[in-house]
């Protein structure tokens, strides 16, 4: 209960910042038009910086990377399970088919970005729980993209090969700078490293405003025509976040048991909707899963800290 309390505090900023970004999308002040400057810039240049910052912080070598398997293995086990979870469930209900791998797509592929970094940074980065996210970062790009975005073509019998979208990742990129700087001791001037961090610093605010941003802009007209988006929230943000947290809290620090928690306890990312427009998918559902999964989160992230401190 003791660490329930010490996050509790953090999650009123939390919303307090996300509340700021939904008033000003509800005013006018952020228009819908802007919306995808401001995702490309926080993509790739604020998460890049602060992805680098923190390799340079943390003196993350490649070398150094063996210390992080375990938590990498565990990170791609829980990404595993959302999987399984979102197939055996679809097939359970018997989804329709122009449903069925949006279901499944959108129970990986979580908000890392703009929700699961900005919450790292608040609280855990005091403990050194930050170190974690450039490895993690590597691990959601690429099970995303691979495994993610497999699910949501299913057998639609469209190509595509996942790795382009791994290996131009800006934020993949930027960790192959990061720790060729690090790995190699290539110096690097003082005034470059000051701008970089000062900018990476900027996330946690931004991203939280972003979210608040597109909560702000969502259409709710088609939420309450698909029942299974509750499935989808149920299972990815409170069943598997618990089952996780159950299992790896026997075996990992507390840290890490609570980071993987966070990780598959993520909304429904936002590029889904994208994804789901690219492939003509059911771009309704989508869009509802994103909006369900984002409203709920609010609620299931304080809630799934209170049933660990139990």
């Amino acid at each position: 209960m003791e660490y329930f309390w010490i996050v509790l505090p953090k999650m009123g900023g939390f919303l307090l910042l996300v509340l700021i970004g939904f008033t000003a999308a509800r005013l006018g002040v952020v228009k819908k038009e802007a919306m995808p400057s401001i995702s490309g810039f926080l993509i790739k240049v604020v998460l890049p910086a602060l992805v680098i910052s923190l390799i340079w912080e943390n003196h993350t070598t490649v070398f150094s990377l063996i210390h992080y398997g375990r938590i990498v293995l565990w990170q791609i086990g829980a990404y595993l399970l959302l999987a399984c979870t979102g197939i055996l469930v679809s097939r359970i209900f018997k989804l329709p088919e122009s449903i069925k791998n949006v279901y499944r797509g959108c129970m990986v592929g979580g908000n890392f970005g703009f929700l699961v970094i900005p919450l790292i940074m608040a609280l855990f980065g005091e403990a050194g729980g930050d170190k974690y996210i450039p490895i993690c970062s590597v691990v959601d790009t690429t099970v995303v993209w691979t495994l993610g975005l497999s699910l949501f073509l299913g057998r639609s019998g469209k190509k595509e090969n996942p790795w382009k979208r791994v290996a131009g990742n800006p934020i993949f990129i930027s960790i192959l700078i990061g720790l060729v700087l690090t790995t190699f001791s290539i110096p690097v001037p003082s005034l470059i490293t000051d701008v970089v961090t000062s900018v990476g610093d900027t996330s946690y605010s931004w991203g939280l405003i972003y979210l608040g941003c597109s909560i702000g802009l969502m259409e709710f007209g088609g939420i309450l025509k698909y029942k299974s988006v509750l499935l989808l929230a149920a299972s990815k943000l409170l069943v598997v976040p618990v089952i996780v947290y159950a299992i790896a809290s026997r075996f990992l620090p507390q840290t890490e048991s609570l980071l993987l928690m966070l990780i598959t306890g993520a909304p429904s990312m936002t590029s889904s909707s994208m994804l789901a427009s690219q492939y003509h998918l059911n771009e309704e559902y989508t869009s509802a899963a994103v909006v369900v999964t984002t409203l709920l989160c609010m609620v299931t992230l304080p809630l799934l800290f209170l049933i660990t401190a139990l």
